[in-house]
């Protein structure tokens, strides 16, 4: 049990190139942008046939504290991945169709100096860690690669409706033990997917120059779990490069908690977020309308609670996860 609510948390809190034109693309071309003296109106660009990748990585130092344990389970977390995403359409009046394909997957976790799961799709000679959950996990998390979903957006780049999240789930429950898919099904909400498309959550709404400020709040809807509540006031900072692109440097904080599902079954589990900060930085390109890149620092409170059944009675386990994450989001390349 212990192993299995230390899997989970980890899955949960996944809830929140210098090689030249063939690999990079456009990134490797100098900006013909010049900033303004006034306004500009920072918007998501989206040409038809255009392919992007980006990579995502997350660090998490947890301290687990859970009933009966003399001293918290110290955890150190890795985990990444890499996804494209394609404009396969555009409509006159702007609304697009963009298909997004999983293109590998990193997982790393270790307590007490010991490792736990090491897994990366792209390291296919790796043999599968042989513990049983372990193994499972593993055979879960490489069902994700290749998969595709596609995602139907308005002219002012909301998502509109989600296509392919029911066979990215059946994908994910076949072949593994229904815990560890459990775990790794939670990431994949449609607020989580959403969000790995929806860059425009942290621009403006109106054009900004230097000094410019503006709020954001955003639900991040995370099934049976409930939804992730996330208030942000942002600053467009200052013009910079960034490589070789001329970036709008736009500088965030704010704060993090849950609220419930008031649709979820109460017989199973919850868990609630609170004490939920986070920090950082984006660099968005306005000419290419791209989030060149970003780096965040969260630090989050997570309160699990499972229940179960052990020789005929209900038992709940609580934990608590007192989690610093770091999240570093590079674009790859812009075809």
């Amino acid at each position: 049990m212990k192993k299995n609510l230390i899997l989970i948390s980890a899955a949960l809190a996944l809830c929140l190139s210098s090689a030249g034109c063939n690999k990079s693309g456009k990134l490797s071309q100098p900006s013909t942008f010049t900033p303004p003296a006034g306004p500009v109106e920072l918007t998501l660009k989206w040409p038809v046939g255009e392919r992007v990748v980006r990579n995502f990585d997350m660090k998490m130092n947890s301290e687990i504290s859970m009933p009966n344990l003399p001293a918290p389970i110290k955890q150190d977390s890795t985990m990444g991945q890499k996804y494209g995403l394609t404009v396969l359409k555009t409509e006159a009046g702007g609304d697009r169709e963009v298909e997004m394909e999983f293109l590998a997957m990193r997982m790393k976790v270790e307590q007490g100096g010991k490792t736990v799961i090491d897994f990366d799709s792209d390291k296919k000679a790796e043999p599968a860690s042989k513990t049983p959950p372990i193994a499972a996990i593993q055979t879960v998390v490489q069902k994700i690669v290749g998969a595709k979903v596609q995602f139907f957006m308005d002219a002012s780049n909301q998502v509109e409706r989600i296509e392919g999240v029911d066979a990215l789930m059946s994908r994910l429950g076949s072949g593994g033990t229904a815990d560890a898919a459990a775990g790794i099904k939670s990431m994949f909400s449609d607020g989580y997917l959403k969000q790995m498309v929806g860059s425009s959550l942290l621009l403006p709404p109106n054009p900004v120059q230097s000094g410019d400020t503006w709020t954001k709040h955003i639900e991040m809807g995370m099934g049976a779990y409930g939804n992730m509540v996330m208030d942000y006031n942002l600053t467009l900072q200052s013009w910079e490069k960034h490589g070789e692109r001329v970036c709008a440097r736009l500088e965030f904080q704010g704060t993090i908690k849950s609220s419930p599902d008031a649709n979820s079954p109460r017989s199973g589990m919850t868990m609630a977020i609170q004490d939920g900060s986070s920090s950082g930085v984006a660099w968005f390109d306005p000419e290419l309308g791209l989030v060149i890149a970003s780096d965040s620092d969260q630090d989050i409170k997570m309160i699990m609670s499972i229940p179960s059944t052990v020789r005929g009675k209900t038992i709940t386990q609580t934990m608590t996860n007192l989690m610093h994450q770091t999240i570093t989001e590079q674009l790859e390349s812009v075809k």
